[in-house]
């Protein structure tokens, strides 16, 4: 029997993404590491709503919903002052959260749903 951390390129895309958070925290860093949490936030986000819309997971509309609300939030963090490192700090912890319970909580249920699925 598979458990449903048996999908390894969703597991590593989420722990780079948490690198990525932590480092936005870091007060060295600048606004080129939000731009690259963008451009791999949206890379990961393709590739999973290519695997919903193959696989026509049920739940694909509240899912790109809550990948939708994630990529506001990085956009508006684009267009403030992403060098105020306190800034980046809180803006971090809170997207770290956000993160945390989308990857336990929607992420698993599509991860469960592909390893069930015929057509992995």
């Amino acid at each position: 029997m598979q458990k449903t951390s048996d999908i390894l390129w969703q597991d590593a895309q989420h722990q780079t993404l948490f690198a990525i958070l932590d480092l936005i925290a870091q007060p060295e860093s600048g606004a080129d590491v939000v731009r690259h949490l963008h451009d791999y936030a949206e890379s990961h986000f393709a590739l999973e709503e290519h695997y919903m819309a193959a696989l026509a997971y049920p739940e694909r509309s509240a899912h790109i919903a809550a990948h939708d609300q994630f990529r506001e939030e990085i956009a508006s963090l684009l267009e403030q002052e992403a060098d105020d490192a306190a800034f980046r700090a809180v803006v971090a912890t809170f997207l770290t959260e956000w993160l945390r319970r989308h990857v336990f909580g929607i992420d698993k249920a599509l991860e469960a749903f592909i390893l069930a699925s015929e057509r992995k």
